[in-house]
């Protein structure tokens, strides 16, 4: 993959909360970041309109008209429709990219939101020689890219990082004994486990932006949380590192912003040792730029 694409697109982030976009250059985001809230129990209609209302203020704003438009969705793709995800919950099997290229009247090209976080943070790299790069979205699911050889690696059925329903067994860290053995990687790493772990540690319901305070405020519970999550997340990457041998890792997402105080259990892997992993330095661009990427690549 070459570093010096030119010419203006539009990179779309569809999440499950908020919808983002913006106008991206070469290796820059050109424009500021457009953004509305999903709402995504809505119909898709509805979704749709906010999305093409968000587009057609970008291109008004920059100057920029019939632009190609590149979209970051929470799913896998099959032939330009939405497989089923939790987080768009009423768009199961949707062909979005046809209905946006219909009503755009231009090419619209759809890819995971967990590879356009991982072409953006690669196109973003300053060492060219870093080219097979795996990147993590750690947040309401979790999800994988993969850029093998400077190229986005998709698998023979476009399926290849759609880790999150994964089968794991994971090690009780008091007694050696297997607890939740063959859950999903979602029911043990997603952002809602944090809170789950810290009722049980605690007694205590809380919200994730609360664990982040606790842990700042070194709240014992918090803390042996975030110690749990790296634990089960770094054997998650020792998998990953087993399988792909890759040069750097980059980790993305809400709960990446607790990357301090979960990252001190990677040491206890000795498989991790020779690799470089690191928390995003871009968490409000990579994903639109990655977006805007996958419409060149």
């Amino acid at each position: 993959m070459m570093k010096t694409k030119n010419g203006a697109v539009i990179g779309f982030d569809l999440g499950g909360t908020q919808m983002r976009c913006a106008l991206v250059e070469g290796c820059a985001v050109k424009s500021r970041i457009f953004r509305c809230s999903t709402q995504r129990d809505r119909p898709p209609a509805d979704i749709i309109g906010d999305m093409i209302s968000l587009i057609r203020t970008a291109e008004k704003e920059t100057r920029q008209e019939k632009v190609s438009i590149g979209v970051g969705v929470p799913t896998s793709i099959t032939d330009g429709c939405l497989d089923p995800c939790e987080n768009l919950p009423t768009m199961p099997n949707y062909p979005l990219a046809k209905e946006l290229s219909q009503r755009l009247d231009r090419p619209v090209f759809l890819e995971n939101d967990a590879a356009c976080f991982a072409l953006g943070e690669y196109a973003l790299l300053d060492d060219s020689a870093q080219s097979t790069l795996l990147g993590f979205t750690l947040g309401t699911s979790i999800g994988l890219g993969i850029i093998i050889n400077g190229k986005l690696f998709k698998g023979a059925r476009g399926q290849a990082g759609e880790i999150w329903r994964s089968p794991v067994s994971i090690v009780d860290s008091e007694n050696g004994d297997f607890t939740q053995n063959g859950r999903s990687v979602d029911a043990c790493l997603a952002g809602r486990f944090l809170g789950t772990l810290y009722e049980k540690f605690s007694g205590r319901e809380i919200s994730g932006a609360q664990l982040h305070e606790k842990a700042i405020q070194n709240d014992p519970a918090a803390l042996q949380c975030f110690t749990e999550y790296g634990r089960r997340l770094g054997a998650l990457l020792c998998q990953s590192v087993n399988m792909l041998d890759p040069h750097a890792i980059v980790l993305g997402g809400a709960v990446s912003s607790d990357y301090a105080f979960f990252a001190p259990e990677f040491s206890k892997f000795p498989c991790l040792s020779g690799i470089h992993i690191y928390k995003t330095k871009a968490p409000d661009t990579s994903a639109l730029l990655g977006a805007a990427w996958s419409v060149k690549n």
